[in-house]
């Protein structure tokens, strides 16, 4: 009788080591990378709830938009009804004012924007900076 060969595959009970090199920075990047990816988690779920709330303000400002239509229906069902041709009768009707000359010595003031303000205080920063050099 002939003998069933056994297999030259490892069994399961087998273990097998590998020797890593650096194994404490392998662990330190290891565990550098999970806590990346925990800070991204945590950040996704921030996300997850900004976009809640945005979806339940946009669907209280849908409601709210809805009732200012319903009112100004309302409100426009109780005014008075009255033809355009009636107010421009009325406006040709009303006696025009004499215009009085405008003064021409002042001169218009004209704001300063943004920019030129923010301008304005830099130098005065700088200003004050170099007297404090001196």
């Amino acid at each position: 009788m002939k003998m069933a060969k056994k297999s030259t595959a490892p069994a399961e009970d087998e273990s097998y080591f590998v020797s890593i090199k650096n194994p404490l920075e392998l662990r330190k990047h290891l565990l550098e990378s999970s806590k990346k990816s925990i800070h991204c988690l945590q950040n996704y779920q921030r996300i997850l709830l900004i976009r809640e709330k945005k979806q339940k303000e946009l669907s209280e400002l849908h409601n709210t938009l809805k009732e200012l239509a319903y009112l100004n229906k309302k409100f426009n069902e109780k005014l008075p009804k009255y033809s355009s041709e009636l107010l421009h009768e009325k406006k040709a009707e009303e006696p025009k004012l004499e215009k009085r000359p405008k003064p021409t010595a002042s001169k218009p003031v004209k704001e300063k924007t943004e920019l030129e303000k923010l301008e304005d205080s830099l130098s005065s920063i700088e200003g004050k900076l170099n007297s404090l050099n001196k």
